[in-house]
């Protein structure tokens, strides 16, 4: 018998971020074992997926406050799973990608308001005044703070980080993201191919981005490291296409034979990093990253910061699975690692084999027996 799973995943979609994307594809990756049912404001998967899932809508508030929408998407989802008179809502597990009071199985993906405001050194009077602060400080305690909660933590760093300021989260637990493993490394046909699909200059050195918070995961350090390069190259930009504007002027400062391509929300991201012939991620926030992952799993060298801007670099090892640089903000030292990377043939070759037999390890079948087995555990203990 399946098990009934309720998602709570404010906008189920393949094309969101990366918890948002992350929620669709365990969900794919579980639909033999479980009767899934989408709880959720949007829903967007691709054609073959539509039907799959059941959907309950969770309408959006005329406001534009995100506190307060919080607030109502916990509220209703509530409501919701918690309703025993109509029984296609009963469920064996409530599994939420959001903060939100309820629900047996909670997956955590990124760092906690709780350390957020601690590294931040927040005083309480500011805490205090401030009924957004509250709210999402009452909201994520009781997320993973009650009794017959399990937290999932994407990465170990983000669970030891999450207890030593909450050293009551219950049942705490790591289990990475997964990703999809190509057959094989792209062809030189297989590129040229997807760069005329997106119509870029197919004979250029083709560096990809990819990030809906363009600032926060490092664009303007990358536009100011492409202007140092000697060679001509471009760059993929994927993510929200309405913050494109606001990088004009360093756009327009790359020089000659270089170029940015601003492609906005892709849906087959496979054809995006076919282009690519390497990734940067200087971001200066991340727990684990999947961009990274998914690039590497595509033989796609990748170039990214380390912890504590990104928790997922202390898996990985320096000019042998990945390119780590020190600082989001420094351009010199991303240029310098670009152009590493471009004239050091070896070491392209070595980052390419080992970041992709590292991806491997993360395949979809081992993450969801894992949340399967997790399942089960808190169904015994329900």
């Amino acid at each position: 018998m399946k098990i009934k799973v309720a998602i709570l995943s404010k906008n189920f979609s393949k094309t969101g971020g990366g918890a948002e994307s992350f929620s669709v594809q365990l969900a794919i990756a579980m639909r033999h074992e479980c009767e899934i049912t989408v709880i959720s404001h949007s829903m967007s998967v691709p054609d073959e997926w539509k039907g799959v899932f059941q959907h309950i809508a969770v309408p959006r508030l005329p406001i534009r406050s995100r506190w307060i929408n919080h607030l109502w998407f916990n509220w209703f989802t509530k409501k919701v799973t918690r309703s025993n008179d109509i029984a296609h809502h009963r469920f064996d597990i409530v599994h939420s990608h959001e903060m939100v009071t309820h629900g047996n199985v909670h997956t955590i993906h990124v760092k906690t308001v709780h350390a957020s405001l601690k590294e931040k050194k927040i005083g309480f009077l500011q805490i205090a005044t401030s009924p957004r602060l509250l709210a999402y400080l009452w909201l994520e305690k009781n997320r993973l703070c009650t009794k017959g909660h399990h937290s999932v933590f994407v990465s170990q760093l983000l669970l030891d980080e999450t207890q030593a300021v909450l050293p009551h989260v219950y049942d705490g637990q790591f289990i990475p993201p997964g990703v999809t493993v190509a057959k094989g490394y792209v062809t030189k046909e297989e590129k040229t191919a997807a760069r005329h699909t997106l119509n870029i200059t197919p004979s250029k050195i083709t560096i990809g981005f990819v990030g809906h918070d363009f600032k926060k995961k490092g664009l303007p350090t990358l536009l100011e490291a492409v202007a140092l390069l000697p060679f001509d190259v471009q760059i993929i930009v994927i993510g929200n296409p309405a913050q494109a504007a606001h990088y004009e002027n360093l756009v327009k400062k790359l020089g000659t034979g270089k170029e940015c391509h601003f492609l906005g929300v892709q849906d087959n991201m496979s054809i995006v990093y076919q282009a690519m012939d390497y990734l940067t991620h200087p971001t200066t926030q991340d727990v684990f990253p999947m961009v990274v992952l998914e690039a590497m799993a595509q033989g796609i060298p990748v170039i990214t910061t380390v912890a504590p801007f990104n928790t997922m670099a202390n898996l990985l090892t320096n000019n042998k699975d990945i390119i780590l640089i020190k600082n989001p903000h420094d351009a010199n030292e991303l240029a310098i690692a670009l152009e590493r990377i471009k004239i050091d043939n070896e070491l392209h070759k070595t980052i390419r084999e080992n970041g992709y037999a590292f991806a491997k390890k993360y395949n979809w079948d081992s993450v969801k027996n894992s949340y399967l087995e997790t399942y089960r555990n808190v169904i015994k203990n329900i």
